[in-house]
């Protein structure tokens, strides 16, 4: 009984040592971030004291997704060799947040949510693709969560190319465009004389 035990057992670990050479070793990723935050010059526009960005459900994952929108336009994909450096949300929140609330021009006690609906590469042929970033804008006051002004931003930017590379320099552009875009909206809502006495206290 011991001889055909320790012959089971060699033959099993002898087995299982040549499973283990076969496997496959993981992939490894190339992992991407939004570059810098952008800079804006400095204006009389309302600086919030605080900035969130919340993603829905299908973006809290640091996967690089894309949209084959000239095929199956309703399916969202991931590049398998490719990864944002974190969630679209705090990525975006810390390239938003330095040029928004860093630079305290004109300090303001308003808070500014974001609710990011889109954040994808879409291809419009297999040659072709853009990135998309869709967002809600609420100016909120310094409590209570009714809003003082609303927004909704979409940016679109073409890529160089149709590869998840092209579409990481799309995605930074996109993010300095939607900076650009607050910014000036900000500098809009200002105007209104309810959000000068509720942001400026």
């Amino acid at each position: 009984m011991s001889f055909g035990f320790r012959s089971y057992a060699a033959v099993l670990a002898f087995t299982l040592g040549g499973c283990s050479s076969l496997v496959t070793p993981p992939t490894a990723f190339s992992i991407f971030d939004l570059g810098e935050p952008a800079m804006i010059p400095a204006s009389d526009r309302i600086s919030p004291a605080h900035l969130e960005v919340r993603g829905p459900s299908w973006l809290a994952s640091s996967a690089m997704q894309y949209r084959l929108d000239y095929q199956t336009p309703a399916q969202r994909e991931a590049f398998t060799e490719s990864r944002w450096a974190g969630q679209p949300a705090e990525m975006l929140q810390r390239v938003l947040a330095a040029p928004l609330i860093g630079d305290r021009t004109n300090p303001g006690a308003c808070r500014l949510k974001i609710d990011l609906d889109e954040f994808v590469q879409v291809f419009d042929s297999a040659e072709s693709s853009h990135a998309r970033i869709l967002a809600r804008v609420a100016l909120l006051p310094p409590r209570g969560e009714t809003a003082l002004a609303r927004e909704h931003l979409s940016v679109r930017v073409s890529a160089h190319g149709a590869d998840a590379v092209a579409g990481v320099q799309a995605h930074r552009e996109a993010a300095r465009e939607l900076v650009r875009a607050l910014a000036e909206w900000l500098q809009v809502t200002r105007q209104g004389p309810d959000i000068m006495r509720e942001c400026r206290r």
